[in-house]
């Protein structure tokens, strides 16, 4: 009977101390993603809008370069940066960032060039009070993460000279909202899932001489409101869809060379040889 109550009592004891605590799953290690950015600081900034030609002083202006591998919470705080005085910021991956979520507010700012390349970028914003950053930033690009649109008020950027928005997740691109950037060059929509390019009226883009709509979803396309003199490069090929382009003539596009040159489109044939 002693032995009984003896082994009740190890029993009771056993449970008391187990009861209580659960196994503990093992920890995820957490995932490093790599980056490598540069910066360009200007201290002293007598300029109001960027023109052609601009090079920061080396007076007035520090560079800082770094590369490594973080944590989510660190590459949010390389993307905090301070904005008033940075006339140029370039951050790029070669990570697998499917894993990464960030969001980006443009602010107001002394920015010539922003490059976020690979970023795990979800949203892009501007929140520019004023007019005074409307003339400054002349290349946007933001290749490489999962926007699926162009942020509020880039209708206003007048200096823009490239807009990258390749491999991303655009669906729809409304060229009317670059209408006021004039001196655009390079305009990179390839690897999207774009299935709308529209211009609903004459758009003046004299400058731009790349455009990129290459790997696309695109079935139609009209370039009856596209004046582009200038316009040299063209990709459109592997939008399986397309057959025609209504309103390109030779004439009109007098540069443009080919823009489909391994025939990855249905091409209407007949269309393709009266403009090539």
């Amino acid at each position: 009977m002693a032995s009984l109550r003896l082994y009740f009592l190890l029993f009771l004891n056993i449970w008391f101390n187990t009861s209580g605590t659960e196994a503990k799953a093992p920890s995820r290690p957490v995932q490093p993603y790599h980056y490598d950015y540069s910066r360009i600081q200007e201290t002293d900034q007598a300029w109001k809008c960027w023109k052609e030609g601009y090079r920061p002083p080396p007076a007035t202006s520090n560079k800082i370069h770094e590369q490594g591998n973080g944590t989510v919470a660190e590459i949010e705080r390389i993307l905090r940066f301070d904005q008033s005085n940075t006339v140029l910021f370039l951050f790029t991956s070669n990570s697998d960032n499917q894993n990464l979520h960030t969001t980006f507010t443009v602010e107001r700012n002394k920015l010539v060039r922003l490059s976020l390349d690979n970023a795990g970028l979800e949203r892009l914003e501007l929140t520019l009070l004023g007019r005074e950053n409307d003339c400054r930033l002349a290349d946007l690009s933001v290749p490489r993460n999962r926007l699926r649109d162009l942020p509020t008020g880039v209708e206003r950027l007048t200096a823009l000279r490239k807009l990258d928005y390749s491999y991303n997740l655009l669906e729809e691109f409304k060229l009317d909202r670059l209408a006021n950037a004039a001196g655009l060059k390079q305009l990179l929509l390839s690897h999207n899932r774009l299935e709308r390019f529209v211009a609903t009226e004459q758009v003046n883009l004299a400058a731009l001489h790349k455009l990129d709509l290459s790997n696309n979803r695109l079935r139609a396309l009209d370039a009856s409101y596209w004046t582009m003199p200038q316009l040299e490069t063209f990709h459109v090929d592997n939008n399986r869809h397309l057959t025609v382009i209504d309103g390109w003539t030779r004439a009109k596009f007098p540069l443009v060379k080919g823009f489909d040159p391994a025939g990855t489109n249905n091409w209407n044939q007949t269309w393709l040889k009266s403009v090539q």
